[in-house]
């Protein structure tokens, strides 16, 4: 169909940018990308086309997404004539609902300004980014709040998990000004574009109020990336010195154990020799000749001497055997936990989005 349209209307070549930008994506990849505004100009007739990135609120799940639309614009200077093809990310998106609602309601505007389109589009998307700022900002303040009301010496209420979320917080931050910016060059060769054709002031003035949105929406989106990266660090460097705090307690524990070990040994260094006197002379081997008055042993006491040899001999080969394997034993005796990290987690998810689309390929 398109391939009929640039046919019958002699369309230019660059119009075939547009709808290289629309297909659909297993990765993150040309998410800042946009089309730039070109301007093509043969005799009377004036070709204008560029894509658009703006966010769009979805308030059946409550979140924010990025959109993309593509717009292509030929303009007969001499009949006044337009023809406009617009690319929307899906058949029933909330812009193609917009320039329908506008041109069954306000034909005679549609007829009196060539350029409506453009001022339309710009209307409804570019205030939006204040809103989707807004939700990425109340998603930090808390772990701001937190991280500067905490105490070292006291319990964390965050983790290196909210690390993670500052970080792709901070991604999405980054995303913004520069989506921005191609928005605010389109606007500034639009308005150079309407001076040219002198068009009427009221519709530059438009555009340019809509540019200075732009920039007020990209220094915010870029001082809430700087504050992020503060708080970052502020949370990275409390993180780490906790991890010192209760090291430094472990080994104050270490400490107290090892002086309970040395108190314990002393005390059993003393009782032992005591300890093993009376419970050799009190074992069967030894009786009181109550006749004589002396100590009779039975001959059969070898047995104690070479059970408690060779026992002790044992235990000296078997912690020697520790000594040199203690990293194969502990190895064996530690469960087995499944490691869980960004990389295995992404990794997974890439490979069922993989999946997903090679099986909505075979479908259709």
């Amino acid at each position: 169909m398109l391939d009929a349209i640039v046919a019958e209307h002699e369309i230019d070549s660059s119009f075939w940018e547009l709808p290289s930008c629309f297909y659909q994506r297993s990765d993150d990849i040309e998410l800042v990308f946009c089309v730039p505004f070109t301007l093509v100009r043969t005799d009377s007739i004036i070709e204008v086309s560029y894509t658009l990135r703006y966010p769009e609120y979805k308030e059946n799940e409550n979140t924010w997404t990025i959109r993309q639309s593509g717009v292509y614009h030929r303009f007969d200077t001499a009949t006044s004539k337009s023809i406009f093809i617009l690319f929307n990310p899906t058949p029933l998106s909330s812009t193609h609902k917009e320039v329908e609602n506008f041109l069954t309601g306000s034909p005679s505007l549609v007829m009196e300004e060539p350029f409506w389109l453009h001022r339309l589009l710009f209307s409804i998307h570019i205030p939006a980014w204040r809103g989707y700022i807004g939700s990425l900002e109340r998603q930090f303040l808390p772990i701001t709040n937190t991280a500067f009301a905490t105490f070292i010496e006291e319990p964390l209420r965050l983790s290196y998990d909210h690390l993670s979320t500052l970080s792709n917080l901070e991604i999405r931050f980054l995303q913004v000004p520069a989506m921005i910016t191609s928005a605010t060059e389109v606007i500034e060769e639009l308005c150079a574009l309407f001076d040219t054709l002198s068009r009427p002031h009221i519709e530059s003035q438009v555009l340019q109020n809509h540019r200075r949105k732009c920039l007020v929406y990209s220094r915010t989106a870029t001082h809430l990336k700087d504050r992020i990266q503060t708080i970052a660090r502020l949370l990275a460097d409390t993180l780490l010195l906790r991890d010192q705090v209760v090291a430094r307690e472990q080994n104050k524990n270490i400490f107290q154990l090892n002086k309970s070990a040395v108190f314990i040994t002393t005390l059993t260094l003393l009782y032992l020799p005591a300890s093993f006197l009376g419970t050799f002379f009190g074992m069967n081997f030894f009786a009181m000749d109550q006749t004589n008055n002396r100590i009779v042993g039975t001959p059969m006491v070898w047995i104690y001497v070479v059970a408690s040899g060779v026992l002790t001999a044992f235990t000296f080969l078997f912690y020697y055997w520790l000594l040199h394997r203690d990293g194969f034993v502990f190895r064996k005796l530690v469960p087995k936990v499944p490691e869980w990290n960004i990389q295995t987690l992404r990794r997974q998810l890439t490979n069922r989005r993989k999946g997903d689309v090679e099986l909505q390929r075979f479908q259709l």
